[in-house]
């Protein structure tokens, strides 16, 4: 078996024990280049100096010693004790630090390479790329192409021959790429923002070559080079044809940039630390695809290594406790706090849980602060509005010096950016829709949940084509192709325009509420394992503008689809459901348009929702229109529910209605979880719910893509 290493973003390692070798060790090479001298201001990063310092931050914590990890990169700064950078990410440091790890390492240790910097190709040198361009990474001292190739560039070649060597040794090893590959070109939102790591190849000079098509993202490197040889892992930041990015997260401190899947790496390692590298894996990618509604990257990972302990941790305690000063706790994103976190306050970080002075909600979690206030906790009198109305002592807030997680938060808001106009010269006037969008935001309703900033949005807004244009973060406007990212029309009277913004600010804050409330979890953490399924419709199988009803006749059988299918006209979507728990699940599935609609696809016509341990049903959900709809993005929702004993649990109308009231004798978890998502999606002006300990044990949201195509000869 071959791997590769990816065009991947993120920032891991490994440590600690192996089975065989009481004095195995784990050392790390975390390499990032920001500042780029010989190339223009331009296509300088600001991410891998901060994706750096927060993963080596991080595996000092986790329990890697500190003399054990090497760091070659520009502009840290912030480093915890003991660790220093050894320089700039220089090509020959970077080789020359391989090769040591190459020779000082033992069997049964641990390497780990980390790289946050740019990504490109040039034309394959020797010819062991099989028609596909060398994948090439660019060291801090890179310089232009000349004299058939990229100057200081470091090659997949350079890098695999050194990874070989380790092998051979019985030595294991993780590879971890924070850089792009492609050469596609992009046109970013704003770049202030969200920029792509990646330099287009004609941007150094390289001369045009052709590239192959599912080329490999990393030369491949033999797994196995001998008996006894040790084992590899390599994650993956995005597919061949997106982007990695680097992003500035919101109510971030000023210049905190980071790559978007070192980001959620840090942070879920934070939080749950004794993972395998597939199971992080699967929750990073989980954690993207809630936190970015246009899931612009879609990580891959390949090794075995990965049903493996991360860090070969066992048994870790997490630190969820850090100094809070003037209101702020020295914690954000990066450490698993959220928005609606619960904190104890202690006026000593030694004193026992029991001794809390005071409680606090946060109110806005950074990538490495957070704002908090005081809250009542638990609240026991609430108003009509379901605010907590239960009385504080202001006082006794002040003495709380350190907080302490005591509940995990669901975040309720959303972040619009400032509108930006895409094409200065269209010839619109939005000074209406500009207007419209403002006065929506600052209402009574919205105001509390919504917000507009120029930095750190949830969701971009662009000015197009006369109307308002929404698209993620991290993503483009129409990056998908023209007219991908839905727009609004407003009427001319201004009141109305306001409305009309405002209904359309509540479906979108609603689908990215329910996104995030699963938090963690996906399907499987209660026993679901969705799979989408695909019946192809053959050539002919449109007559006279309809789909054929022949099911038998003009279909391929249904096969599972694959991460992020896409949908031909007339193609049929079901679902196979596996219950692989212990208990009785309830389901239900909603459809996510791209214009942010919900509906709900399953069950339907007051069928039964429940499976039961060991059961597995295959349901139809949707089938394609014969028109076809070229780069639209669709989502399903799956939310999972323990059965009760005596009826089933089904969230349905969830947009216009809201959910429905439950029957008095409810299970409390699921009574729990209803009142959450109640509150969260259906009362914009309503404060942070808290009491969502249940929801995080009791529920999961688990989000799969897929697209609808225009598909061909039919």
């Amino acid at each position: 078996m071959k791997f590769r290493l990816g065009l991947f973003a993120i920032a891991v390692s490994a440590a600690a024990v192996m089975p065989w070798s009481a004095q195995a060790e784990t050392r790390v090479l975390v390499v990032g280049a920001s500042g780029y001298p010989n190339l223009p201001d331009s296509m300088k990063l600001q991410a891998p100096k901060n994706d750096s310092r927060e993963l080596a931050n991080t595996l000092v914590g986790l329990g890697v010693p500190a003399a054990h990890i090497t760091i070659l990169a520009d502009g840290v700064t912030g480093l915890t004790d003991g660790l220093a950078s050894s320089g700039p990410a220089n090509r020959d440091a970077i080789l020359s630090e391989l090769d040591r790890l190459a020779e000082t390492s033992a069997k049964g240790d641990l390497v780990v390479f980390y790289f946050s910097g740019h990504g490109t190709q040039q034309p394959d040198l020797n010819g062991d790329e099989g028609g596909s361009p060398d994948e090439v990474f660019l060291p801090y001292d890179v310089g232009k192409y000349e004299d058939g190739s990229i100057k200081n560039a470091l090659v997949d070649d350079d890098l695999d021959e050194r990874i070989r060597k380790i092998l051979a040794k019985g030595v294991d090893f993780f590879g971890i790429i924070d850089a792009c590959h492609s050469g596609t070109g992009f046109r970013a939102f704003d770049e202030d923002e969200s920029r792509a790591k990646q330099v287009d190849p004609a941007e150094l000079g390289v001369p045009a070559f052709a590239e192959a098509e599912n080329r490999a993202a990393f030369a491949a490197v033999d797994a196995a080079p001998g008996e006894g040889a040790g084992r590899a892992a390599f994650f993956y930041a995005a597919q061949e044809v997106e982007v990695a990015r680097e992003v500035k997260p919101k109510n971030s401190e000023t210049g905190e940039f980071f790559s978007v899947f070192t980001y959620n790496i840090i942070k879920r390692i934070n939080q749950t630390p004794n993972l395998t590298y597939r199971t992080l894996h699967q929750a990073v990618v989980d954690d993207i695809k809630r936190g970015n509604l246009g899931a612009s990257q879609t990580p891959q990972l390949e090794g075995e290594l990965l049903d493996e302990p991360f860090l070969r941790l066992s048994g870790v305690g997490e630190r969820r406790q850090w100094p809070v000063v003037l209101s702020k706790l020295q914690a954000g994103e990066l450490a698993g706090v959220t928005t609606g976190t619960i904190l104890a306050l202690y006026n000593d970080p030694a004193d026992p849980d029991e001794e809390a002075v005071a409680h606090a909600v946060v109110t806005a979690a950074g990538a490495t602060k957070s704002l908090v206030e005081q809250v009542a906790y638990p609240c026991t009198e609430f108003d009509a509005d379901g605010n907590c109305m239960t009385p504080v002592d202001a006082t006794v807030f002040k003495k709380g010096r350190f907080g302490r997680v005591v509940e995990p938060g669901v975040d309720f808001s959303l972040v619009l950016s400032e509108p930006v106009r895409v094409d200065p010269n269209d010839g619109y006037d939005y000074a209406l829709a500009t207007a419209a969008l403002r006065d929506a935001v600052g209402s009574d309703a919205l105001s509390k949940r919504v917000s507009l900033r120029s930095s750190g949005y949830d969701l971009a807004v662009g000015l197009v084509d006369g109307k308002l244009a929404f698209a993620p973060s991290a993503g483009l406007i129409d990056a998908r192709g023209p007219n991908s990212s839905p727009r609004l029309t407003l009427p001319d009277n201004p009141d109305a325009a306001a409305a009309t913004v405002a209904s359309a600010i509540t479906r979108m804050a609603k689908v990215l509420a329910l996104q995030r409330i699963g938090g963690a979890k996906e399907g499987e953490a209660v026993g679901l394992q969705p799979t989408l399924m695909i019946e192809r419709a053959k050539v002919g199988t449109i007559v006279d503008g309809e789909c054929s009803q022949d099911r038998s006749g003009s279909y391929d059988a249904a096969v599972p689809a694959g991460d992020a299918p896409v949908y031909a006209p007339c193609d049929i979507l079901s679902v196979a459901m596996a219950n692989t728990g212990k208990r009785a699940l309830d389901v239900t599935v909603l459809l996510v348009e791209s214009n942010f609609a919900m509906s709900l696809a399953w069950p339907l016509d007051g069928s039964a929702n429940r499976i039961y341990a060991g059961e597995k049903i295959i349901a139809d959900l949707l089938q394609m229109g014969p028109e076809g709809q070229s780069n639209s993005e669709e989502r399903l929702v799956f939310l999972t529910v323990p059965g009760v004993a005596r009826t089933t649990t089904i969230f349905d109308n969830l947009e216009q209605e809201g959910l429905r009231a439950g029957p008095t004798d409810e299970d409390p978890a699921v009574a729990a979880a209803r009142q959450a998502l109640d509150v969260g999606l259906n009362e914009m002006s309503r404060s942070t719910t808290t009491g969502t300990a249940s929801v995080e044990e009791e529920m999961s949201v688990d989000v799969r893509p897929f697209f609808m195509g225009q598909g061909s000869g039919r």
